[in-house]
């Protein structure tokens, strides 16, 4: 009876951003959002949305990391289920970073039109050669060296 009175409350809807290992493969890549997938659906959650970022760079090294992959994902549930996402995150060794934040509260979750597109993720393969970064010295500005496009 008590699941039956948790389900009929309105749920809160969340946001989520979790950052990867930039030198991961596909399959790899599908197994951690296939994971996140499985936790909203066995915690009573709705996925409504899943976006992959790419791989793009990282305000500050993580783990000796210049780059990530950036992955979004909106869901509705409750806390319980947000502790468990975040839970599992921790867990991932292929997981750098991750913040949830609560968007809105009160959502029916009947009223909530999801596209079947919109929660298909699309993995990349890493690229095939080592991306080119400045060297120590050219960090420093002790040596005259290439500059990169962001710093122009």
């Amino acid at each position: 009876m008590a699941e039956a009175q948790a389900a009929a409350l309105p749920l809160r809807e969340y946001e989520t951003i979790y950052v990867l290992r930039p030198d991961l493969s596909k399959a790899t890549l599908e197994k951690v959002a296939s994971r996140v997938e499985d936790v909203v659906n066995r915690e009573g959650g709705k996925l409504t949305l899943v976006e992959n970022w790419g791989r793009r760079a990282l305000a500050y090294p993580i783990e000796h990391q210049k780059r990530g992959v950036y992955v979004y994902v909106k869901y509705l549930g409750d806390g319980a289920l947000v502790a468990e996402i975040e839970r599992n995150f921790r867990m991932l060794d292929e997981v750098m970073r991750f913040q949830t934040v609560k968007v809105s509260e009160g959502i029916d979750p009947a009223n909530v039109v999801v596209d079947a597109e919109a929660l298909k993720f699309e993995a990349e393969d890493p690229p095939a050669e080592e991306e080119e970064g400045l060297t120590y010295e050219q960090e420093l500005g002790l040596v005259e060296g290439p500059r990169p496009a962001d710093r122009e």
